[in-house]
């Protein structure tokens, strides 16, 4: 039986997949250098890997929360607007 924080996780895992795939990056917008914005979005791509992961081994709640801190790091990046992307969820797809 799927629990309703999988379901949620595995989605949040999947507009997380689409976002780092149309993600692109701003130059010349701020004065953080590319290679500190790589930083977070590697960090981004690790907290999603941490998701399946833990969702793999009935760590349901620990996936979502490691999702989560994922689509906060592509939040504060786009707010801070050092990249470019558009929200979009699995079944848009």
């Amino acid at each position: 039986m799927t629990s309703d924080t999988q379901l949620l996780a595995e989605k949040y895992i999947a507009a997380i997949e689409l976002a780092l795939k149309d993600l692109t990056r701003k130059e010349g917008q701020s004065r953080a250098t590319p290679d500190r914005v790589e930083v977070v979005i590697d960090a981004a791509k690790r907290y999603m890997m941490d998701s399946k992961y833990y969702l793999d081994n009935k760590k349901d709640a620990t996936a979502l929360a490691s999702i989560s801190y994922a689509e906060g790091l592509l939040d504060a990046l786009r707010i801070l607007d050092f990249v470019d992307f558009t929200w979009k969820r699995a079944s848009q797809c």
